[in-house]
């Protein structure tokens, strides 16, 4: 692969619980590791997927196969090239790359005193794939070409293989995601009945795994507590217990964490960045990503199918006035069809030219322009959506397009519209769980994905979404991969408008941070500085 650097409680509330001993904050001596969410997990089943907050939590407390190896350079992402072992001490892979062999570490056990075999693996698989519909079973093992037949075969009490039914580039970082870590299946089994085979109503309250950290307390949608493991394999976590809440207000999680009270904070708002770099206590980190926000077209709309339309309407958006005006400069424009950190020489699409939209417009026949919906939410991409639009609806101005604005209030409406491809137009949000060109070619463009929300079915770019998913790493699959991109440049179902870095606020006391593409981090990699 070609790699490219580059519910909730109050804040009086939580203040007075800091304060009164059990917030712990960057002063806090040998105390615990605070943090702010916007929000936390309403339950804790891996095969029930609620949110970022449910994969966020299971890296806390899931031991998965394989792991990340953090040390890589500071200007790049954690990518598929920096995996290592986990609950697997090594494996091998079979000469058409089809089997992956695992060896388990001996002697690892759960907080109940279960000793991790590979049938806790074999379970954990029959569990995930008990129902088509969870994550695991239709995005995350289809897009890794996991044989839906026999994912696994159990070969011995510690080894195991993963089965294909082609090469996959992924292999070993999708046992790496924590959606997909091993249960303790000796546990679970106490928990079972009749009407609840897989114990999901006690799964939903507790956790069975044989990860750095296990859940102490949990409070569903405000406040999670984990104390470390004293089973887990690896080194002792330097935060013996981690104190997770829900702060959904920005400037409340920002004000927190300048003042101390709190450790780290998620989604810290770009309005708070400033008041962050200038506290005492904090500072705003900053890390490459494959995070991008996005202006949706829906390529079934009678306007919007025609590609030169879209085409016109993406050079329209002046996206250098974006990043300053809207990101503050934090943001860099989004020039190509894929996230920059994970594809190098991709076709520039996202240049701000528009005298070419009004070219494109007239020649599909709109030169006297048309009007257009523009529906965003303040969850996603943020609550600076409608500021995004309105410089939109500007640009579009320009170029004789007038756009109306549709700012939907409830979260779970606008992503049923999203979902059912209501909205002619829409700002979304992206980033793709496994840091591979390929899964992000599938999940959001090829016309049977779940995640395709634009609506765009064209099956050359099908073809070319499958085949990179069964090509393993080198030149055929990037030239796949180039044949692909070009075909969106030529397209463009989706505007790209930046490219997000990671940003966390985190306190000077708090050190061995580093963002996983999934938008989580290893709890047992921080430091106490």
């Amino acid at each position: 692969m070609k790699r490219k650097a580059g519910a909730a409680i109050g804040t009086v509330a939580l203040l007075a619980t800091a304060a009164c001993g059990g917030g712990g904050g960057s002063d806090s001596g040998d105390g615990p590791l605070t943090i702010a969410w916007t929000s936390t997990p309403t339950e804790l089943d891996q095969n029930l997927y609620g949110g970022n907050p449910d994969v966020y939590l299971a890296h806390a407390h899931m031991g998965t196969i394989t792991t990340y190896d953090l040390d890589v350079p500071a200007d790049e992402i954690v990518g598929l090239e920096d995996i290592k072992p986990g609950l697997a001490e090594s494996w091998e892979v079979n000469d058409d790359q089809t089997q992956y062999t695992f060896k388990l570490r001996e002697g690892v056990t759960s907080q109940y005193g279960n000793e991790l075999t590979t049938a806790d693996v074999q379970y954990t698989f029959d569990r995930m794939t008990s129902s088509a519909t969870t994550l695991q079973a239709s995005i995350s093992m289809p897009t890794t070409n996991v044989d839906p037949a026999e994912p696994v075969t159990v070969i011995d009490d510690y080894t195991f293989t993963l089965n294909l039914t082609a090469p996959s580039a992924q292999a070993l970082s999708l046992m790496a995601y924590p959606n997909l870590g091993i249960l303790d299946a000796t546990e679970i089994a106490k928990h079972t009945t009749d009407a609840d085979p897989w114990a999901s109503e006690w799964l939903a309250t507790n956790s069975a795994s044989f990860g750095p950290y296990n859940i102490s307390s949990f409070d569903p949608g405000t406040e999670v507590r984990l104390e470390a493991s004293d089973t887990w394999y690896g080194d002792e976590p330097d935060y013996t217990e981690v104190i997770i809440r829900a702060v959904p207000d920005g400037s409340a999680r920002a004000q927190l964490l300048a003042s101390g009270e709190v450790d780290m904070i998620s989604e810290p708002p770009i309005d708070q960045f400033t008041t962050i770099d200038d506290s005492a206590n904090a500072s705003l980190v900053s890390n490459p990503d494959v995070f991008r926000h996005n202006w949706t077209f829906n390529t079934t709309d009678p306007i919007l199918s025609d590609p030169k339309v879209r085409v016109a309407l993406n050079h329209a958006v002046d996206r250098d006035a974006l990043v300053e005006s809207i990101y503050q400069d934090r943001a860099e424009p989004a020039l190509y069809p894929q996230p920059s950190t994970l594809f190098d020489d991709q076709p520039e699409i996202g240049t701000y030219d528009p005298e070419l939209a009004k070219e494109l417009l007239e020649e599909a026949g709109y030169g006297d322009g048309f009007e257009i919906q523009i529906a965003f939410s303040a969850e996603r991409p943020g609550p600076y959506a409608e500021n995004i639009a309105r410089l939109i609806q500007s640009d579009l101005a320009e170029v004789g397009v007038t756009a109306t604005l549709n700012g939907v209030a409830s979260v779970a409406d606008f992503q049923a519209g999203v979902s059912g491809k209501k909205y002619q137009t829409f700002l979304y949000t992206e980033r793709p769980s496994q840091p591979d060109i390929g899964f992000g070619l599938y999940l959001y463009l090829n016309s049977k994905s779940a995640l395709n929300t634009s609506g765009i079915n064209l099956p050359r770019l099908d073809e070319i979404s499958v085949e990179v998913l069964k090509t393993a790493p080198g030149p055929e699959r990037d030239a796949l991969t180039e044949e692909g991109l070009e075909i969106i440049a030529e397209n463009v179902p989706i505007a790209s408008l930046v490219e997000m870095p990671s940003f966390v606020g985190l306190a000077d006391s708090v050190g061995g941070f580093k963002p996983l593409v999934s938008g989580g981090f290893l709890f047992d990699q921080l430091t106490r500085e």
